[in-house]
């Protein structure tokens, strides 16, 4: 199957990529339209954390601020933490 990504996007493997070729696979219709949503959910919810991924390591690898792990670490840690009761 050839999709339009293939013409815009680089022709390097990312995490992205992967995203992409797997949702591709997903729309071919060969799986149960239910779990092909549900994993299209996910996947979603994949790629857009991978995007905030790219943003971070950015940030450390620039070193943006400096400081900012240390003004921040209590926050992020207490909202992680949320966020896996929420799931359970």
């Amino acid at each position: 199957m050839v999709s339009i990504k293939d013409k815009i996007v680089s022709p390097e493997r990312t995490i992205c990529e992967v995203h992409r070729e797997i949702y591709d696979l997903l729309l071919d219709g060969k799986i149960n339209q239910n779990l092909a949503n549900e994993l299209i959910d996910l996947l979603e919810i994949a790629y857009r954390m991978g995007k905030e991924m790219d943003g971070k390591l950015r940030q450390y690898k620039y070193n943006y601020d400096d400081n900012w792990w240390k003004k921040t670490r209590d926050e992020i840690i207490a909202e992680k933490l949320e966020r896996r009761q929420q799931r359970k």
